[in-house]
């Protein structure tokens, strides 16, 4: 993408975006997941998904790339900084996504990988660091990311900041992305708008993904 100043319109083009799906976990928006069970509203995480499934299906439609990004946890797996975090939380024995766990695994109503969708694993709470997926994204010629998932002012943020400074273009889906606090959310895409990309909905991106004759009519 040459242009200094693309359009958003640009940046959405098949062949140039890929859609991130970030951390549709059991733990994370399942009733009986993690968060849930230490108090997070899962009822305010679990609306993003139709939302993204929504934006899987027009993703597929347009053979635009798709990367399912997923974190797992544990002693063998994190560095020092996370367990050390861990154990000032309280939660050495209790541990978010733990590897090869049921609340690790994609919940069962997001729409599941296609053959050729990216699986990202990852121990840390941003999708580029030590993992596969800048090396993945740009074999597939990508050089703009649209960020959806859980939760908006960590992974999300986390895996948005680092694509700006790998030089991919960003955008985050307003109703695509949730937080437990809805201002906190807010707060996190006022400031990704503002310093880091394109804050939209969902609904303009699909329409970007449409056939150009079905945009027409």
């Amino acid at each position: 993408m040459s242009e200094i100043s693309p359009s958003l319109e640009d940046v959405l083009r098949p062949g140039r975006a890929a859609l991130l799906v970030v951390d549709i976990q059991h733990d994370f928006v399942h009733p009986r997941g993690w968060g849930a069970r230490h108090g997070a509203e899962t009822a305010l995480l679990r609306p993003v998904i139709p939302v993204i499934n929504q934006l899987i299906a027009a993703a597929h439609a347009a053979r635009v790339s798709v990367a399912y990004l997923a974190v797992e946890h544990g002693p063998a797996v994190d560095a020092a900084n996370y367990r050390a975090r861990y154990a000032r939380r309280g939660m050495d024995g209790d541990v978010l996504c733990a590897v090869g766990t049921w609340g690790a695994a994609l919940d069962d109503e997001l729409t599941p990988p296609g053959p050729g969708d990216l699986r990202i694993v990852r121990h840390s709470y941003d999708g580029f660091a030590w993992t596969t997926l800048d090396r993945d994204l740009r074999a597939r010629g990508v050089e703009a990311v649209v960020a959806t998932g859980v939760v908006t002012n960590v992974c999300v943020q986390a895996t948005a900041q680092h694509a700006f400074a790998l030089g991919y273009h960003v955008v985050v889906v307003e109703d695509g992305t949730a937080a437990a606090d809805p201002g906190v959310h807010s707060m996190t895409l006022r400031n990704i708008g503002d310093y880091f990309g394109w804050v939209t909905q969902s609904e303009y991106i699909r329409a970007q993904w449409m056939p150009q004759e079905a945009r027409s009519r």
